[in-house]
């Protein structure tokens, strides 16, 4: 009876043996992983989803290393996870891309109002005869002027990620540039 159990036994462990011998790398599950991945850089999710396009990749590589170890099934369960967050991330980079065009076309309305209003306390500034050199600023114009036209260069490109960037800026610098110039006029009245 003892040689029956240890010979189904031997049998049983050689059965599960060849099973997991025969495993082979998920060679499809990191095809389509990768595939996801690039149609989620193609959708720019580096920029507008790049948390979880990093995840992605960073899930795929490692199960690249789980595969060199022969960790089949690990590696298949990360792929599979891998594929699933590349394709949240293409579909949140089509969403995020679209509500950045918005924030840049609402940037550009900004930054014409915050020049309008510059140009009031200009006028101010030059009634309450401030010095020239404080308000005319022929310089910052200029460089806000050329930083507004690579915006809409870029916008135009559909590059809206640096697009926002730089009407961020550019609108914060007038803003505080007039901001300045409202406590050198308030100033001047207090005297």
């Amino acid at each position: 009876m003892k040689k029956e159990i240890s010979v189904v036994g031997m049998v049983v462990c050689a059965f599960l043996l060849l099973i997991l011998s025969c495993q082979s790398a998920p060679q499809k599950e990191l095809t389509d992983a990768k595939a996801a991945l690039a149609k989620a850089q193609e959708a720019e999710a580096d920029k507008y989803a790049s948390d979880l396009f990093n995840q992605a990749k960073d899930s795929i590589t490692e199960a690249e290393n789980l595969i060199a170890s022969k960790k089949y099934t690990e590696a298949k369960e990360l792929l599979i996870n891998a594929k699933t967050v590349a394709e949240s991330a293409a579909q949140q980079a089509v969403i995020t891309k679209d509500e950045t065009k918005t924030e840049v076309e609402d940037f550009f309305a900004a930054i014409d109002g915050a020049r309008k209003q510059l140009v009031e306390t200009q006028n101010l500034a030059k009634q309450w005869k401030l010095p020239d050199a404080v308000w005319k600023l022929t310089d910052e114009t200029a460089r806000w002027d050329q930083g507004r036209n690579r915006a809409q260069t870029e916008y135009n490109a559909g590059n809206y990620y640096l697009s926002k960037q730089l009407t961020a800026q550019i609108h914060q610098e007038i803003t505080s540039k007039d901001n300045e110039l409202r406590n050198l006029i308030m100033e001047k009245q207090k005297k």
